[in-house]
């Protein structure tokens, strides 16, 4: 998924960490400018938060972007 923007405008990237009882999923989801609606990204599972949080910021960088915001799911309400 290559999300560059006509604009040359990098997209927004957003990264969710959630626990499981055996390990930890990150997944996340790009809001591009000028896009109504935010792609939705992979979804993987990990042993360690750490593993997960280099994942996600793997994912943004593959996506030329150059911050991201990683959110905890249970502080999402």
């Amino acid at each position: 998924m290559n999300a560059a923007s006509k604009s040359g405008e990098a997209p927004r990237f957003v990264g969710i960490i959630e626990r499981l009882s055996d390990g930890w999923r990150a997944s996340f989801r790009l809001r591009v400018p000028g896009e109504i609606f935010t792609q939705q990204g992979d979804t993987e599972i990990f042993a360690t938060e750490l593993q997960a949080t280099k994942w996600l910021h793997t994912q943004a960088t593959e996506r030329g972007c150059s911050a991201i915001e990683i959110r905890h799911a249970d502080s999402q309400s």
